[in-house]
């Protein structure tokens, strides 16, 4: 049986107190930022603090040292690709510990320093930049090179256009999904990482897309109907809906009945749906690890309400990638890396009972 989460380790606490301290110590380490940055550079610092500390707290929960190294090992080629050396996020992580041991009970930083050290210790191994998202093994690669540029350029409507021509040559929908939207939308995510794009190219990509798969429901709406109910949404606070909404949409083409509720959906009104809807399952989309504890607290509230303490949850997202028994230490009944398990693992649980 898996261990669960465990209890709060005092950061999230003392969040902003400990996000203070450490941009102070790291600017006494370099005194040079206040003359360069000003204060905007100490409240950029301070925010950028508060993160980490968001990170380093969900992976202590977890008991995962991944969720921390791998979103360090993020901001490393954030950084590389920025000009900004390395050496200063291992500053800071060192004014983190610092901050930490002042601030909070010697039990709660015994837990936390090792997580800090194996973090520093990490990224002291320079690493290649990632490779392209879009690669040979894609069968629609030239089209989804050409729709991505297409988005770069900012012509939306030709990009629309490529896609519907698709359509009509009898592509099937799912594939469009797939190796199109989902392909492009990574390749967006690693151009932003690596400074090739601006975040309002990033932005302009995404809000993009789910119009033009919008603009495909005609044909995604029409498919015969299994009797069996899916509910969709990211948890309140996580803001990025695009993966889940694919994920609905998937459901949908496999002939289930859908209510997609998008994004930053609060607790009572996923539970309100759930009753009203009387859903089979319900799939949860958490993205930013530091939202982990928001799926399982409403996780515990479904299994406390006797009228759908039974319902199925199925969960994703990147966090349960890098812990692969997470889910089932939140209280889920699965996970699923994309929208085809998702959907074979909901028909397992569901249709083929």
């Amino acid at each position: 049986m898996p261990n669960p989460i465990t209890t709060d380790n005092g950061i999230m606490e003392h969040q902003l107190p400990l996000a203070q301290l450490i941009t102070n110590l790291h600017y006494l380490q370099h005194p040079e930022l206040e003359t360069r940055y000003g204060k905007p550079g100490r409240e950029k610092c301070t925010q950028d603090a508060v993160f980490h500390l968001s990170y380093l707290s969900e992976a202590i929960r977890a008991e995962s040292t991944e969720i921390f190294t791998a979103y360090l090992e993020w901001a490393q080629v954030m950084l590389q690709t920025r000009k900004i050396p390395v050496q200063d996020l291992m500053d800071n992580l060192d004014c983190m510990e610092n901050a930490c041991q002042q601030l909070l009970p010697a039990a709660d930083y015994q837990k936390i320093t090792p997580y800090i050290k194996n973090g520093i210790q990490r990224l002291k191994i320079l690493r290649p930049l990632p490779a392209s998202c879009l690669t040979e093994s894609n069968p629609l690669l030239p089209v989804a090179k050409e729709y991505l540029s297409l988005l770069l350029k900012a012509n939306r409507n030709q990009a629309k256009s490529l896609i519907l021509e698709l359509v009509k040559n009898n592509y099937p929908v799912a594939d469009i999904y797939e190796h199109i939207f989902q392909a492009t939308q990574y390749e967006v995510g690693l151009l932003w990482q690596t400074n090739k794009i601006t975040v309002a190219h990033e932005h302009y990509c995404t809000a993009a897309t789910q119009l033009i798969m919008a603009s495909l429901y005609p044909y995604i709406f029409d498919t015969e109907k299994k009797g069996a109910k899916m509910l969709a949404c990211t948890v309140s606070g996580d803001l990025h809906e695009i993966g889940i909404r694919m994920v609905s949409d998937f459901f949908e083409m496999d002939g289930w009945d859908t209510y997609y509720m998008g994004s930053n959906m609060p607790d009572t009104s996923i539970i309100s749906a759930a009753k009203e809807q009387q859903a089979d399952i319900l799939a949860i989309s958490v993205t930013m690890p530091f939202h982990i504890h928001k799926a399982e607290s409403l996780i515990k509230k479904i299994r406390s309400d006797e009228e759908i303490a039974s319902l199925k949850i199925i969960v994703g997202g990147y966090p349960f990638s890098l812990v692969p028994d997470l889910w089932s230490r939140i209280g889920a009944d699965g996970a699923a890396g994309n929208a085809k398990q998702a959907i074979k693992l909901a028909n397992q649980m569901i249709l083929l009972n």
